[in-house]
């Protein structure tokens, strides 16, 4: 299955999405070219659960399973520019647990330390009634830098961005020479989400 310009069949982030994934998150080339995109039906707890309607994504060592929304012809499955603006949004996200995966250990107990850590964090926040409980977790504020980098920088046109529809078709060239205009503002944007985790 290919997911437009950005995700091969065999799970592969494309060329051009590696590009501007790492662009935008700061994350390793590396591990996003090892990274493998998933539908969540082909693990065996079919995980994660997230109702149809909301969409979600789960990424475990270097695997991320996307629910089916994201691969039905009537979600975001269909090839449109507004898929592949969301698509890239999200893999902003979630590409930003990989350098997390890393740290933890990619081998089985790494694994089981990386979803004990999600599991303590989301816990003890719920039961300290901190809101929210998942998005406000220290590990998914950390991953959501460089999804909000790239909204930063794809505002006022959104999907109706040109990068974004480099990335539908593929064209590295242009994915390549915007990420080299933008990159100075890119780093300052990365820096200042990093400054205010500490914060």
């Amino acid at each position: 299955m290919q997911v437009q310009g950005i995700v091969h069949l065999d799970g592969r982030l494309s060329d051009t999405a590696v590009v501007l994934l790492h662009a935008v998150t700061g994350v390793d080339e590396s591990l996003l070219r090892r990274a493998r995109i998933r539908p969540a039906a082909s693990n065996w707890l079919r995980a994660p659960w997230y109702p149809y309607s909301r969409g979600g994504a789960l990424t475990l060592g270097r695997t991320i399973w996307f629910t089916r929304a994201w691969y039905r012809p009537d979600g975001l499955g269909d090839g449109s520019l507004h898929a592949t603006y969301r698509w890239l949004l999200h893999l902003a996200h979630e590409a930003g647990h990989l350098p997390q995966a890393h740290r933890f250990g990619l081998n089985l107990p790494g694994k089981a330390r990386y979803v004990a850590a999600f599991a303590w964090q989301y816990g003890s926040r719920a039961l300290l009634f901190r809101r929210p409980v998942h998005d406000g977790s220290p590990l998914e504020r950390e991953a959501d830098i460089g999804r909000q980098v790239l909204l930063s920088m794809l505002q006022p046109l959104g999907e109706r961005h040109p990068v974004v529809e480099a990335a539908l078709h593929g064209n590295l060239a242009a994915v390549q020479t915007w990420c080299r205009a933008e990159g100075p503002q890119l780093l300052a944007l990365l820096a200042e989400g990093r400054m205010a985790l500490s914060a």
